[in-house]
């Protein structure tokens, strides 16, 4: 996937079969499009000396992202390539704890930067203009989603990893990464929830 594609070219190639891209780079750009839309309300809040930075630092986040969920899907085709039938068993768990690793990584990484849109958005929630909450609202649900993926893609990684080989490094390298992203989730969900209340 390259990070400079039309919005259709990167729905059929999320419809494919080769796993390039998929779920991780989903999340990927959800979380891309949270801090877009969260960038845009941090512009109509310039009047506001709290607001200062988030546009420049959201503007990091979005790039990063975006490159992030490029990463995830080569080390997703790189999986998918991996787990397919192979004669020789040890080699076929060596390809696929060395895929699973790499993918574990992109999944992480992405999660961090899902964090980091999310304590955006949460800021702009309590100094954004006014006349935008369902933007901060809608920009909350979408990364919610972005937060959801990263920790569906990273149990799963690390499960498929302790299924062919020792996760247990990677396993103390993220440790509460996941809990920390599903109570993101959930923390975003809630504020989504708020602020779009009639």
């Amino acid at each position: 996937m390259s990070s400079r594609v039309a919005l259709g070219d990167l729905l059929d190639a999320l419809a494919r079969d080769n796993g390039d891209p998929g779920g991780g780079a989903a999340s990927g750009v959800v979380t891309a499009v949270a801090a877009a839309l969260a960038q845009m309300v941090s512009r109509y809040s310039s009047a506001e000396p709290a607001a200062d930075g988030i546009d420049d630092r959201l503007a990091r986040l979005r790039d990063a992202a975006i490159a992030a969920a490029d990463d995830d899907g080569r080390a997703s085709g790189a999986l998918g390539a991996a787990l397919r039938p192979d004669d020789d068993p040890g080699e076929r768990d060596r390809r696929i704890v060395d895929a699973a690793t790499r993918a574990i990584e992109t999944s992480a990484a992405l999660g961090e930067i899902a964090l980091g849109v999310w304590d955006e958005v949460r800021l702009l929630a309590d100094v954004g203009n006014r006349h935008l909450m369902s933007d901060v609202a809608v920009a909350a649900d979408t990364v919610a989603a972005g937060l959801g993926g990263a920790a569906t893609n990273l149990r799963g990684g690390l499960a498929l990893l302790r299924a062919h080989g020792d996760a247990s490094a990677l396993e103390s390298a993220h440790d509460g990464l996941s809990d920390r992203l599903i109570a993101g989730r959930r923390e975003a969900r809630a504020l989504a929830d708020r602020l779009g209340e009639p």
